[in-house]
């Protein structure tokens, strides 16, 4: 699969997750815990997770941290770019292993505040090297009866390195898809600076042995933002 093929597919299907803050927005903070559940080739996983994002602009641009990444971002025509550094842990890349990469992304922005960015990324060091190609879209729908309503994914498509490094099968070809994920958010106010997020979507992830594991995927979050 080429990467000019990924970024159709990414389009068509609108593949999804939480872009980077933007330059010129308002300072943020906020923390969230998140219990996610997924259906796998053996049953179903679950696992917790803790965010911290925050946004601190400047004349130059803006500081960002977000779902793990952390870095620059500035505007530019129809969006921002971004350069940053990004963690990804041992549960989300099997292999047994967690690593550090540099991150370059473009964002185009979205009706109601949202984005769609694709980056490029690679290993930060000599071990477990490879590069991938990733696609965030976080897309709000509007708001009913006090509830607020998102699409919200992301996707990667990873190189031969990259495949062989994580234990994947290296395939033919030098871009393949690794993962696709696509949620449908609903955010409930609980007080001024607290809500309660549930999701519900599917999730598609490649294997080791040349297989994939496709299924449902949900979301319970708890996040408090400061105001």
């Amino acid at each position: 699969m080429s990467v000019l093929r990924f970024f159709a597919l990414a389009g068509s299907f609108a593949l999804l997750a939480v872009p980077p803050a933007r330059a010129g927005d308002a300072p943020s903070l906020s923390v969230s815990g998140y219990l996610l559940s997924h259906q796998t080739g053996t049953g179903n996983g679950s696992r917790g997770e803790l965010s911290v994002d925050a946004l601190y602009p400047t004349r130059f641009g803006a500081l960002y941290l977000q779902d793990g990444e952390g870095g620059w971002a500035l505007p530019a025509p129809l969006g921002f770019a971004s350069f940053g550094v990004a963690s990804e842990p041992v549960w989300g890349l099997g292999g047994g292993v967690s690593q550090s990469l540099w991150i370059a992304r473009y964002g185009f922005d979205l009706p109601r505040g949202g984005a769609l960015s694709l980056g490029y990324a690679g290993r930060l060091g000599d071990s477990h090297p490879g590069k991938l190609v990733a696609a965030n879209l976080q897309a709000p729908l509007g708001s009913w009866r006090g509830q607020d309503f998102s699409l919200q994914g992301w996707a990667s498509l990873a190189d031969q390195p990259r495949r062989r490094s994580l234990e994947r099968a290296a395939g033919d070809g030098d871009w393949r898809l690794e993962q696709a994920n696509l949620l449908l958010v609903m955010s409930h106010p609980l007080s001024r600076a607290w809500a309660l997020q549930l999701g519900a979507g599917s999730r598609w992830s490649a294997d080791a042995g040349g297989g994939h594991t496709a299924g449902w995927q949900t979301l319970l979050g708890l996040s408090w933002t400061l105001r």
